[in-house]
Formats: C-alpha cells, sequence, structure tokens
C-alpha cells in the first residue's frame, strides 16, 4: 500500500537542502536523519520518497548506481515524472560507463515513457502535459525521430493544446475563456522553431477577449483586447479598451492611458489627464510611470513646474534595488545627473553629478557615458 506524503514534506525540505549546499557545506546528520525518516516511505512504495533517495544517493554516491538506480526505477514505473526523466537523461547524456549500444536504448525507453505518461495525461484534458510535449518533440525528441518529424509531432501537440484549452472554456469560466484566448493569440510559450508554422488566429482571440471583456467587466481582458486593436484595428478603438480596463481598476492600464493622453496617440492630447492618469499609475507601484511624472513636474506638463518634487520622485526610483526595478535606475540616476548639472531645483553641484552620471553609466546608461565626458568633469576624473 503507497503511503501518502503527509508528514514526509518537511523531510523532503532538508535533503533537498542538503543537496543544494553540497556534501560537507549543509547539515549531515540532519539529512541521514531525513533520509532514514522516508526510506520506510519508499520501502512501502511512495513514489516521492523513492525519487528522493534515488536523488540523495545519485548526489553522494555517483559512482555506485546500485545506490540510485534501483530507487529511480520504481519511481518511474510509478509514473514518477521527475525519475522517469531522470533516467532518460541519465542514460542518454551522463552514463558513460556503459557502451552507447547498451546505454542509448535504454534513454529511449525512458522518454518513450515520459511521453506515454504525458499523453495520458493529455487525453485526461491537463493542458500542461500538451504543452510539454509540444515543447519536447522540439527541444528533446527520441532520436528515431528525424527533426521533421519531430516538428510535426510539436504542431499535432499544439493543436492538441488548443483544443483542451477550447473544451475548457466552453464550459468554463471567464478565466478559461481568457486563458484560450491568451494562448490563441501570444502563442502559449510556443517554442520559435513552429511558431511560423501556426495558423493565424487573430480574430478567434479578438472574439473571445471582446466576449470577456463586456459580458464579464473584466479589465484584463480589456487590456488585451486593447493590445489587439492597437495593432489590427486603430489606436482610437484600443484606447477606449484601455480606458475601460482603467476605470475598472486594472492598474497596469493606468500607465498606457496616461502615456496615449501625453503623446496624442488614440485620442486628443491633454498633459492635463496624461498626468492624473500618471499619477494613479505611480502611486500603483509602476516605476516607468513615477518616472513619466518626474518629467511631467519638470517640464510643467500638466501640473504646475516643481523640481523638487521630480527630484524626490528620481531618488525614489534611484534608491530602490530590487531585482524587478533595478534596470530603472540608472535613468532616474541620468536625470538626477543632469539636474545637478543644470541647476533645476537645487544648486549647481558638479561633483554630485559626476557621481550620479557615473553611476547610471556603470549600470548601462550610454547618455551617462556620454555625459561624463562633458569637459566641466576634467578635474574630476
Amino acid at each position: 500500500m503507497c503511503v501518502k506524503n503527509n508528514g514526509l514534506s518537511k523531510y523532503f525540505k532538508i535533503i533537498r537542502q542538503f543537496i543544494k549546499c553540497h556534501a560537507g557545506e549543509g547539515d549531515a546528520v540532519s539529512a541521514r536523519q531525513a533520509v532514514e525518516a522516508i526510506t520506510h516511505a519508499a520501502e512501502q512504495g511512495n513514489a516521492p520518497a523513492q525519487y528522493m533517495l534515488g536523488l540523495y544517493y545519485y548526489t553522494f554516491c555517483c559512482e555506485d548506481s546500485s545506490r540510485f538506480l534501483p530507487w529511480m526505477e520504481r519511481a518511474a514505473e510509478a509514473d514518477n515524472m521527475k525519475a522517469i526523466k531522470f533516467l532518460a537523461d541519465y542514460y542518454r547524456f551522463v552514463c558513460d560507463d556503459m557502451e552507447p549500444e547498451r546505454r542509448m536504448p535504454l534513454g529511449r525507453k525512458w522518454l518513450y515513457r515520459m511521453i506515454e505518461v504525458l499523453t495520458k495525461k493529455a487525453d485526461k484534458g491537463v493542458a500542461s502535459a500538451a504543452k510539454s510535449l509540444m515543447n519536447l518533440y522540439v527541444h528533446d525528441r527520441p532520436d528515431d525521430m528525424t527533426e521533421k518529424e519531430g516538428r510535426d509531432a510539436a504542431l499535432a501537440w499544439h493543436e492538441r493544446l488548443i483544443n483542451i484549452l477550447r473544451a475548457k472554456a466552453k464550459k468554463g469560466t471567464a478565466k478559461d475563456k481568457r486563458n484560450l484566448a491568451d494562448a490563441l493569440y501570444h502563442g502559449c510559450d510556443v517554442p520559435e522553431e513552429i511558431d511560423s508554422d501556426l495558423p493565424d488566429r487573430v480574430d478567434e482571440a479578438m472574439r473571445l477577449y471582446e466576449e470577456v471583456s463586456t459580458g464579464n467587466k473584466d479589465g484584463a481582458s480589456y487590456y488585451d483586447l486593447g493590445n489587439i486593436y492597437s495593432r489590427e484595428v486603430s489606436d482610437e478603438k484600443a484606447f477606449e479598451c484601455y480606458m475601460k480596463a482603467a476605470e475598472l481598476g486594472y492598474s497596469p492600464a493606468y500607465f498606457v492611458v496616461a502615456a496615449a493622453y501625453l503623446n496624442g496617440k488614440g485620442v486628443e492630447r491633454d498633459f492635463d489627464k496624461a498626468f492624473e492618469w500618471f499619477q494613479k499609475a505611480a502611486g500603483s507601484g509602476n516605476i516607468s510611470a513615477k518616472l513619466k511624472l518626474a518629467e511631467c513636474y519638470k517640464r510643467g506638463a500638466g501640473c504646475q513646474r516643481d523640481y523638487a518634487a521630480a527630484m524626490a520622485l528620481y531618488m525614489q526610483v534611484a534608491g530602490d534595488k530590487s531585482m524587478k526595478r533595478y534596470s530603472f535606475a540608472d535613468e532616474a540616476e541620468y536625470e538626477i545627473g543632469n539636474m545637478y548639472l543644470k541647476g533645476l531645483g537645487v544648486e549647481v553641484d558638479l561633483r554630485k553629478a559626476y557621481d550620479y552620471f557615473k553611476r547610471a553609466a556603470s549600470h548601462g546608461n550610454r547618455a551617462a557615458e556620454n555625459a561624463l565626458g562633458n569637459k566641466k568633469f576634467r578635474d574630476l576624473k
């Protein structure tokens, strides 16, 4: 009887952490205790425990295949996908102490087992399984298939994926319809090797976005519909959708609406409204909007010119070191350097200007690199 995973997850976590830290650097005593704790479950037939034991022994006893292969094979026979993939990769790419005529058929065997398990899941309507098969036939096809056969199989699985999503959308929720529309329009992570062979389904995607957005007052769908209209219909129709999305509180639309008003794209140019929407976008955490809002304050576009407010926003962006936002810091640093160089709301300070330009240049800002060549900085280098 197979033991469930209840109570085993903490041991799995200990073992994974020990493997990640490598032998000698992690808590070896806790890892051995965890291994002992899951061995009983593995012996009773718990496939995740069998896989974890196989991974542990492979990591630290890789030269002795008798320690890890039996556990991996037991887990794989129970259709544990991680174990199946391990064996397929091990025999095809790692195992070098076995003759090619023996190990290659084994690698092929486990790869086809992976395909078999994924196919069963796809037959039950699991979209992620169909997507995995689509990618497998492009990037990791069996060695007894030609490249063309692999591409044809990948295209067939893409079609299966779309049909699975269509079936869900037909009887599902607005989210299911949006997932289908996204797949039809954005490609659903389709490998570039087959992307050009896919049929154009923009019209179907557009109908779905229209249905979901109007029927469910869904801001995200209005936003996606706006993206399609901007490419396929007109800027005016796109703006209508972006505005509806923004009015429904979909924050990514705030910036697009603001930019449309600023540039007169799809709507009459209106600096006051651009400023208003940049404020909303910046308030929702949009870093690009903070930079644009600072520019508005600096130019007096839609507001009274306020260099102090612009500087405060630039400082805020430049000081944000989180990974997702760090790429914006160089632009803010460059603008701060300019304000110190030109004395915009602050006293001219060549040292601070130079330091901020140098910081921005170190983050890849080309304009800052050029600014460092200013003759005014000759004595500061």
